[in-house]
């Protein structure tokens, strides 16, 4: 991984400064992509798209927060761009800063309303992503109740947003319903995905699973 210049932004509703960090080559190495969707991949980071302002604690969208330019290297910065060096940088949110983020006007349109239920849930399974975890799967009643929102959401989404639907459903225990779904996913690019998820089904395991991995072999799935 090669990292590229650091993005100054500016808080939409205080204009206090913030960093978001930029990657120019990315590298596939210990890449793993589990079945919620989630990808994990140490040596090609995701920039976060929803942060909190380290002054003001508003909660915005990076893409919508005014851009002021790049920040140069420390070395090369003079008086006039100390500010952008020194300014923080945008930290990506917790599964509680999500869930305070949908019930903002954040969520103001289905399409975003549907991102941060998906990084929600993400950043709730989390726990079940560690070595050292147990793996498993979300019982707490508002997690379970974003689930089944991302179901109703997606029912008549395209084939990746059927994919998801079926993996929350499965998460759910609704196996027959995750089933049903899948069958909606025909295009050869998405077979690989529904290929593992059948597996998952058929082997009537809720977990969170390891779906590919770069270095990890199928066989090696936590949840199996």
């Amino acid at each position: 991984m090669i990292s590229g210049p650091d993005l100054v932004i500016a808080c939409p509703a205080c204009q206090a400064l913030a960093k978001v960090f930029t990657v120019e080559n990315f590298d596939p190495r210990g890449a793993i992509t589990w079945s919620d969707g989630w990808h994990d991949a140490p040596m090609m980071p995701r920039p976060p798209r929803i942060t909190r302002c380290a002054q003001c604690r508003k909660i915005f969208w990076t893409a919508e927060a005014p851009q002021l330019g790049y920040a140069p290297p420390a070395e090369l910065a003079t008086a006039e761009h100390a500010a952008w060096t020194q300014a923080p940088y945008a930290e990506p949110l917790d599964e509680e800063g999500v869930a305070e983020a949908l019930v903002t006007s954040l969520a103001s349109t289905p399409d975003l309303e549907m991102e941060l239920r998906v990084l929600r849930w993400w950043r709730g399974n989390d726990v079940f992503r560690r070595v050292d975890a147990s793996i498993g799967h979300a019982t707490e009643s508002s997690a379970v109740a974003n689930m089944e929102r991302i179901i109703e959401m997606m029912q008549d989404g395209q084939e990746d947003l059927l994919l998801f639907r079926a993996e929350a459903q499965r998460e759910l225990g609704r196996f027959d319903d995750a089933l049903r779904t899948l069958e909606g996913v025909c295009c050869s690019d998405w077979w690989p995905a529904k290929s593992r998820l059948l597996s998952f089904i058929e082997a009537r395991s809720q977990h969170l699973e390891i779906l590919f991995a770069a270095d990890v072999a199928s066989s090696e799935s936590p949840g199996t």
